[in-house]
């Protein structure tokens, strides 16, 4: 299980609507668009949720199975780390 909670980057700028999500990094000027569900993984990592949080959410919100969330919100978290836009700092639990 991972408790790490999960921090957005000061230099991050999101626009949520209901077509999904568009973040622009204000530092490297890099614009990202995702779909409303990205947009759902967003608003949660904005509350500092940990990655077996969001997917937990995402499992009940929408109907698919735990490790289906899982897979995909481990996948647009590494995405994000990548370009350095979120970052995990070790949860207490």
């Amino acid at each position: 299980m991972t408790h790490d909670r999960l921090h957005v980057s000061p230099a991050v700028r999101a626009s949520i609507s209901s077509d999904g999500l568009v973040l622009l990094d204000v530092n490297g000027g890099m614009l990202l668009a995702s779909n409303p569900i990205g947009a759902r993984i967003w608003e949660l990592i904005q509350q500092q949720r940990s990655r077996d949080e969001i997917a937990g959410e995402l499992a009940a919100d929408y109907d698919v199975p735990l490790e289906r969330a899982s897979s995909d919100v481990a996948a647009f978290v590494a995405d994000l780390a990548a370009r350095g836009l979120v970052s995990e700092e070790p949860g207490t639990c």
